[in-house]
């Protein structure tokens, strides 16, 4: 009996305190570095923010803010999921983007959740049409399967916002995607310059690289819900158990993927050894000549 009382009491405990995770949220700091980087990048901080699901953190996300503010990022670069299809709200969306925008240079690409909404707005009650109105309104840049280019001194990085559709986020009969499907939705590289590309799902980390972006920055896994420390993810969005890509970088030839755990959840809001985070990457030029 005290076994079992011992047991409950640990399980009970590791409930508590997965439901207490998902509301502390940290920043991460990353450097990408390379030799493709214009000079006037060179120290650029760029804050990534991915997953966000509607979620908030203090009366209008104000500890949020108050970190983005300690961070004094360049640039904002968001990967998508900011809504949630499970709600009809999205004001703390919009009131954080009304506020970053307000501030930052504010670059936005969909995720699933928004590509779902903007695809069925009867269903959705014009929600995704209504929240990308007001952000733009805002001066949120949205990137849709669009090259956009960030001028900064006499330089210029291109920034690739992709929006995959819906059959390449199934839980079964996922189609996989490829280079080609890339190149009909945003055209070819363009090989002067360096690529930031804007992907939700990590899961195709072959075709991003084989289409040549440099840097690919994702989420949706949600860092795997739960972590084994140092080792892996567990769950991935698909319900898929120990998943490939959930946090951190991943390298395949010249392509680099940083993979947020995300900002927020739904469905599923507990997490454990995975706190939310920010991620903050700071660009450096590589001026190594060695080989």
């Amino acid at each position: 009996m005290k076994l079992f009382i011992i047991i409950c009491v640990i399980i009970a405990f590791l409930i508590i305190w997965s439901m207490i995770e998902a509301h502390i949220f940290v920043v991460d700091r990353y450097e990408f570095k390379t030799k493709k980087l214009p000079a006037s990048f060179d120290g650029a901080k760029f804050l990534y923010l991915v997953d966000l699901h509607n979620c908030h953190y203090g009366r209008y996300n104000n500890k949020l803010k108050a970190s983005i503010e300690k961070e004094d990022p360049d640039y904002v670069l968001i990967g998508g999921d900011f809504l949630s299809k499970n709600d009809d709200s999205y004001d703390s969306a919009i009131d954080l983007l009304t506020w970053l925008a307000s501030r930052y240079p504010v670059y936005f690409a969909n995720g699933n959740h928004e590509s779902k909404m903007k695809l069925y707005p009867e269903e959705y009650d014009n929600i995704y049409q209504e929240f990308y109105h007001m952000s733009v309104k805002a001066g949120v840049k949205h990137l849709s399967n669009v090259i956009a280019y960030i001028k900064r001194g006499d330089d210029v990085i291109a920034l690739d916002g992709l929006e995959v559709s819906l059959d390449h986020y199934g839980r079964v009969n996922r189609v996989e995607l490829e280079n080609k499907d890339i190149i009909n939705a945003i055209g070819k590289r363009n090989p002067k310059h360096m690529h930031i590309m804007l992907a939700h799902s990590p899961n195709y980390l072959k075709a991003y690289s084989e289409w040549g972006a440099d840097l690919v920055l994702s989420g949706h896994n949600h860092g795997g819900i739960a972590r084994i420390p140092g080792v892996c993810g567990v769950l991935s969005t698909e319900a898929v158990l120990f998943p490939k890509y959930t946090k951190g970088f991943y390298s395949m030839n010249d392509t680099k993927m940083l993979v947020s755990a995300g900002i927020g959840g739904h469905t599923i809001k507990a997490r454990f050894f995975n706190p939310p985070e920010i991620l903050m990457i700071t660009m450096k030029k590589d001026n190594d000549n060695g080989t």
